[in-house]
């Protein structure tokens, strides 16, 4: 049990640590493909997928849900033929027939318990998909929350936001200065003080500057 909890946590972990990446790029109009995490991508796509599929399953379920009566009961009946005895040498079929309130008490328990379990299905995948789409949520709400937390501080400008801007600099000439929003190997996204949008800006010979120095403690102080 308490592998299996790791486990769920871990992968709950990875998922809203992706959708929060998401949201918050996407409140900017970045693309988060572009800035890749590294993070066990099959998993992610594995919890996504069951989500999906158990919002169609039940949504199937409801659709043809005569059908899924009938299947109860069908399943109801096999168990009871299945398990009905039918040797007729042994006598035992017909103390069976002769006992018919039993056989019908059988055949009732049978029949509610396909039923019951019919029932019970589709409640419990709206239950499961419902659990499931709790860490996307969360993470989705947190990241905008970020993003927006940002904005307001981003949108005062590089002189009285309490973040460090950055200059970037490509053959010695300044071309943007920013705040920085997220970076990978190959690209860096900021959010551009002058045009009060975000950009993403190849890597390729490109120097950032921190547009503020350090604030050192009155210890150390020069």
């Amino acid at each position: 049990m308490l592998t299996a909890l790791v486990a769920v946590g871990t992968v709950t972990l990875h998922v809203i640590g992706v959708a929060s990446h998401r949201s918050y790029l996407q409140y900017w109009g970045i693309d988060a493909g572009v800035f890749p995490r590294s993070t066990d991508l099959v998993l992610i796509n594995g919890y996504y997928g069951l989500v999906n599929q158990s919002a169609l399953a039940f949504v199937g379920i409801l659709a043809n849900f005569g059908l899924w009566a009938a299947a109860a009961v069908g399943v109801a009946l096999y168990l009871f033929i299945l398990l009905s005895p039918w040797d007729a040498g042994s006598g035992a079929v017909e103390t069976w027939l002769a006992g018919r309130a039993a056989w019908v008490r059988r055949l009732a328990r049978y029949l509610a318990g396909t039923l019951l379990v019919a029932v019970i299905t589709p409640v419990m995948l709206v239950a499961w998909t419902a659990v499931m789409i709790v860490p996307d949520a969360v993470g989705a709400a947190s990241g905008r929350a970020h993003a927006e937390r940002e904005a307001v501080e981003f949108t005062k400008g590089c002189e009285k936001s309490k973040y460090m801007c950055v200059e970037l600099k490509k053959d010695g000439q300044a071309f943007a200065s920013g705040f920085v929003l997220d970076g990978s190997p190959s690209y860096i996204a900021i959010f551009d003080a002058q045009l009060k949008r975000a950009r993403v800006i190849p890597r390729e010979a490109v120097e950032l500057i921190s547009g503020r120095a350090p604030v050192l403690p009155d210890s150390i102080a020069p």
